[in-house]
């Protein structure tokens, strides 16, 4: 059986549409027709097939629902020839894929249409426009019917903020994927359709040897990464997916296609980029810069030391008080993850847990100079249990990446022990003792907890050492609407859950502010609320651009700029 987490889909809530089913303003047949007819049923709809599945084989074009037959997007639904539109004016009896097994995921096409992370409900209308014009047409309908909408791309958007329109319209930019390399004296870039992933983008552009700023996930939608801020391994050098947009193409709530870059629309270009979510409309390409590897190539290590035991706590405290120091003092030529998971146990000889450490870094340059970084590790007990060269991102990175699949229902919904979704904290530089105390703490909690794996207190911690904190040339905090406490941090962390009084002490030790794309779905007003945590001194900026752009407030996600549900 697949796993299943439910019912509490109310505490996920959702933006209510002012038209359903009962009401005058609910489209007719004949205006549904009309519709699917403008979306124009004769565009191939092939886009999401994976032609070779295989690993190594032909790219990603979206993400992969769990237990997939072949590692196809919406459990191969009709992918071979998708409708323009997907339909229904019944509420669901029960939610999306909540009786799935392996063998049957589901019976419902509206559930395969909207399959996507932590999903749960779905809308009344999926829309899989192929076009900007599209797009428009799409918009347009919804705003005549008075319809709620949202836009997802790939679905891996952890907190399902996007899709929860009840009687609404989803658009899914997933066919989307305009890819074109363009380049002049300055610099290389390449338009793309909003429904690129990074496993496409990285092999269109891999025979010309260049690569995108990218997240560590290869089915990742390239998109949402983008303008939500953008975390990766090539962010201390290329700067976060926010920093690489030059331009992009934006359908907005009254219908209009806009070109969006410093010199056009440049309030909307400044807000999006940062902005994050589907608050501002439909996004249908954007133009990014591209990079070159080294002349010598890049290196991938990593990491690994584990223990079956907690007894020895002086030495672990000592280790990792060295490894928190070893961190800063690498250059933006450095860029990783560490995870620490712990693994609660009853025997008294193992002193409550077990545990393992895993880090994975990409250094820019040959082995060789990475020589003394390896031996400090090595000296605190974390073995090189991998080296490998890197001459193509694409072809010793991406295509040896395994997919992050989604998980079709609701897997991350708060609870009374649990804040829900991926609560995280930004950390700044002169926090990085306090991160390792932060680490220390889980750890001597879930000791304490002897096997009772309650509240959080297990939960894995993961450090993402692959932000701008440590940029040799710093970029301008000023040309994007991301918190100057993200452009300034060391560490994105995540810091596996727990209550609200949990987190609110990992809070008060290591930040105010988190990065929206991975945050804790339930946020107190004891730690500032959502609207400090994720935009901090930028959300009145924003909403004001919100308002301009989108006055009746058509587009809707959840903690997106606008957002006025109170779900807490």
């Amino acid at each position: 059986m697949i796993k299943v987490t439910l019912t509490l889909f109310t505490l996920l809530g959702f933006a209510e549409s002012a038209c359903d089913p009962s009401l005058p303003c609910w489209p007719t047949q004949a205006e549904v027709d009309a519709l699917e007819n403008a979306l124009d049923p004769t565009a191939d709809r092939s886009g999401l097939l994976r032609t070779d599945p295989v690993k190594g084989g032909s790219p990603y074009p979206a993400g992969i629902p769990i237990y997939s037959q072949n590692d196809q997007a919406l459990y191969g639904y009709e992918i071979d020839a998708l409708k323009p539109l997907y339909y229904t004016d019944k509420q669901l009896e029960y939610d999306c894929f909540a009786k799935s097994t392996i063998r049957n995921p589901e019976d419902r096409e509206i559930c395969f249409a909207s399959v996507r992370n932590n999903g749960g409900q779905a809308p009344a209308f999926v829309a899989f426009p192929t076009t900007s014009q599209q797009v428009q047409a799409a918009v347009s309908f919804a705003k005549e019917h008075d319809l709620c909408l949202s836009v997802l791309g790939t679905g891996h958007d952890f907190l399902d903020r996007h899709s929860n329109c009840e009687f609404g319209m989803l658009i899914r930019t997933s066919l989307l994927k305009e890819m074109t390399l363009s380049s002049d004296s300055n610099n290389s870039t390449v338009k793309l359709g909003s429904g690129s992933t990074f496993s496409e983008v990285q092999d269109f552009l891999a025979p010309s040897q260049l690569y995108v700023a990218s997240g560590w996930s290869v089915t990742v939608g390239i998109l949402g990464w983008s303008i939500g801020g953008g975390h990766g391994p090539f962010g201390p050098s290329a700067g976060l997916g926010v920093d690489n947009i030059k331009e992009f193409e934006i359908v907005t709530a009254d219908g209009s296609l806009l070109v969006c870059s410093a010199e056009s629309n440049s309030d909307l270009f400044w807000a999006v980029r940062g902005g994050g979510g589907s608050a501002w409309g439909v996004i249908t390409s954007m133009t990014l810069l591209t990079h070159s590897l080294p002349e010598n190539g890049a290196t991938l290590f990593q990491f690994y030391a584990a223990s079956d035991n907690y007894c020895d706590t002086d030495t672990f405290s000592t280790n990792l008080d060295t490894y928190m120091e070893i961190l800063p003092t690498l250059d933006e030529r450095w860029s990783g993850l560490t995870f620490f998971t712990v693994k609660p146990t009853a025997d008294p000889t193992k002193c409550g847990l077990e545990y393992d450490i895993f880090s994975q870094y990409i250094f820019l340059g040959l082995e060789e100079e990475a020589k003394e970084v390896v031996q400090s590790m090595a000296s605190i007990g974390l073995a090189n249990i991998l080296t490998r060269k890197i001459s193509s991102w694409n072809e010793d990175y991406v295509k040896m990446a395994d997919p992050e699949y989604l998980c079709p229902t609701p897997l991350m919904i708060p609870s009374e022990t649990s804040v829900g979704g991926v609560p995280s904290v930004l950390v700044p530089r002169e926090k990085s003792a306090d991160l390792g105390q932060a680490i220390k703490n889980r750890f001597s909690e879930c000791s304490a907890a002897a096997g009772v794996a309650t509240d959080g207190l297990c939960g894995r911690y993961e450090i993402y050492h692959d932000i701008t904190g440590n940029a040799k040339d710093p970029f301008s905090a000023d040309d994007v609407s991301i918190t100057s406490s993200f452009r300034n941090a060391l560490f994105h962390v995540v810091t596996g859950g727990g209550t609200h009084l949990t987190m609110n002490k990992v809070y008060e030790l290591l930040g105010d502010y988190c990065y929206q794309n991975e945050c804790a779905f339930q946020i107190s007003e004891e730690s500032g609320g959502w609207k400090k945590r994720v935009f901090g001194e930028q959300y009145e900026s924003l909403l004001e651009i919100k308002n301009k752009y989108d006055p009746e407030g058509k587009f809707w996600c959840r903690h997106c700029v606008g957002d006025e549900t109170s779900l807490d």
